[in-house]
């Protein structure tokens, strides 16, 4: 039965209330409205119809939306921004923490980088008891969401070629979908710097992979990305906008939900506040949180679920303890190498490289290729930092700029970056309340290098990575390191450097984690929250432990498979 809706006086019934429009909202708002008996409404605090906006459809914009020297061109409006305590593994030191804002979330905003993760780590969540949930059982999911270049398409990038051969004819089609909706794609133009990485990853004894989302994800490569005709795909553009017209599917935006309203143990609907201070509460038979890792274990907590004493110190009725809210958060550590170059083939703004770079613009407007199509980050690689061991505990990013994105006055003069990113870190965080009041942001803490967390995987693939660096195809274009600099070599000396200028990849999850021990949040066969009726989370924030990837493919696989559980149930069902 739906739920319903006062707004404007007039009455709106709803079997669905999804919160959040980023990968997952935008994924379930599609699957649930494809059953026209249902009502669905999509609530996002930012802006709606982003997709087409100059500034999201351009890859290379990405490095405008966090860069403070870069806000004038209006990056700000699509961010939210949060922080971390003072962390003691980094001395005190805080990392600001930006999420995306408005329809498409964190995807109007993200490198679009698509890998999926290592078979382990799915069959890891399934043998922590999350039944279902394994390798083989989401295959299927990942093959249904995508529409893979190379196997839809081959002869789109008959341009990129390892050993020789197209990348296409290197793809093995038993992982890949060529009819979803969401485009991953080789990139159109690639920068000459990347097939120098890649051949001096081979002399440093690194063997090259063609799909990181294939068999097997060791190796150096190529990346794959969400774009289509050399645009940014967000979700809102892949899974909303092609779906916008249902007569059943209501997007509600710009209300910042304040919290969930309760009868009993039931959930019925959800307060907001809008840019004008107005309040109102959208009704419904089900309430779906896809807010992501910090607002939804934040919205459980404002309305009452979550560790009873703590709810307690700020004065809010518990309406069920459990204490699972908000703890096991994770994300992936990361680290970057910055070299200067002597060559201009590095994207970058000098004299030298003015003719190009107008070459550069005209590409982008008449053809959509060129440095404006790209992330810089175009190849990179999987590898393991323990000598013997198969499974990668680290991720390579090379960046063929040394722009990044809180690095704007990197576009001058021209240099490379290689981004060491450790993929299960080890490290477990907490997010908890710092007020009743909820515009105030939430107290994050990510435990770095405590506990079982160590820099034992980033000191040694610091040193892999400069070995890659080292080798003869970068002598004709490498200057000198900038940072950390080649004195820094002893363990004590990397340390130090990791410590200084470690930051995460923006991957935040684990805070509603799915389980059946006693600090699960979701049941993993329907992803309703335990001990409440009408309620559940599907977002990155139920994942139990971190994916060894970006974590934007997984966070879409979880929303496909979120939806089939919803649409197998009756809405609002116990």
């Amino acid at each position: 039965m739906a739920g319903q809706d006062m707004d404007g006086g007039k009455t709106r019934g709803y079997d669905y209330v999804i919160v959040g429009a980023g990968a997952a909202g935008c994924v379930l708002a599609n699957r649930l409205s494809e059953d026209p008996s249902v009502k669905v409404a999509l609530i996002e605090s930012g802006p709606d119809r982003n997709s087409k906006k100059p500034l999201v459809k351009m890859p290379l914009a990405m490095v405008t939306f966090m860069a403070p020297a870069l806000a004038f061109l209006g990056g700000a409006k699509f961010m939210s921004w949060f922080e971390t305590e003072p962390e003691p593994g980094l001395q005190g030191r805080q990392i600001a923490l930006p999420r995306g804002k408005g329809t498409g979330g964190s995807t109007n905003v993200n490198g679009q980088c698509f890998i999926r993760g290592q078979r382990e780590d799915f069959d890891q969540w399934r043998d922590m008891g999350n039944t279902g949930w394994g390798y083989d059982d989401l295959l299927p999911y990942f093959r249904k969401l995508e529409r893979f270049d190379l196997v839809a398409d081959p002869q789109s990038a008959r341009h990129i070629k390892l050993n020789g051969t197209p990348i296409a004819e290197q793809i093995d089609k038993n992982y890949h979908g060529a009819d979803g909706p969401l485009d991953v794609v080789q990139l159109r133009s690639v920068n000459p710097m990347c097939d120098v990485y890649l051949e001096a990853a081979q002399l440093a004894g690194h063997s090259l992979n063609a799909d990181f989302n294939g068999e097997q994800q060791a190796g150096v490569g190529y990346y794959t990305f969400t774009q289509r005709n050399g645009e940014r795909l967000t979700a809102e553009g892949a899974y909303l906008d092609p779906v916008r017209n249902r007569s059943n599917l209501t997007v509600i935006s710009n209300k910042h939900v304040t919290g969930i309203s309760m009868d009993g143990k039931r959930a019925t609907g959800v307060r907001w506040r809008d840019e004008k201070g107005g309040t109102g509460e959208t009704n419904g038979a089900e309430i779906i949180l896809s807010a992501g890792s910090f607002a939804s274990p934040h919205l459980l907590l404002l309305s009452g679920i979550g560790n009873g004493y703590e709810l307690e110190r700020f004065g809010i009725d518990v309406v069920h303890d459990l204490p699972g809210v908000g703890e096991n958060l994770q994300d992936h550590l990361d680290v970057t190498l910055e070299y200067k170059a002597k060559s201009t083939a590095p994207y970058g703004i000098s004299w030298k490289a003015l003719p190009r770079n107008v070459l550069h613009v005209l590409d982008w407007i008449f053809r959509r290729r060129g440095v404006f199509a790209s992330t810089t980050g175009e190849g990179g690689g999987f590898l393991s930092s323990v000598k013997g061991v198969t499974r990668p505990d680290f991720q390579l990013f090379f960046c063929a700029a040394v722009a990044n994105t809180q690095n704007a006055a990197g576009f001058t003069g021209h240099g490379f970056l290689m981004h060491v990113c450790q993929l299960r870190p080890g490290s477990i965080g907490k997010l908890s309340l710092t007020s009743a009041d909820p515009f105030e942001k939430p107290s994050i803490i990510y435990n770095f290098f405590r506990g079982q967390s160590t820099m034992d995987v980033l000191r040694e693939g610091i040193r892999m990575a400069r070995k890659i660096i080292s080798q003869k195809p970068f002598e004709p274009h490498l200057e000198r390191e900038v940072d950390p600099g080649p004195d820094v070599t002893s363990d004590g000396a990397i340390d130090a450097f990791i410590r200084q200028s470690v930051g995460t990849l923006f991957h935040p999850v684990g805070t509603c984690a799915m389980g059946t021990g006693p600090n699960a949040v979701v049941d993993p066969a329907t992803l309703r929250v335990h001990g409440i009726s009408g309620l559940r989370v599907v977002d990155a924030s139920i994942m139990p432990t971190i994916v060894s990837a970006n974590t934007v493919a997984a966070t879409y696989c979880i929303a496909e498979k979120g939806a089939d559980l919803i649409k197998a149930q009756t809405p609002g069902g116990a």
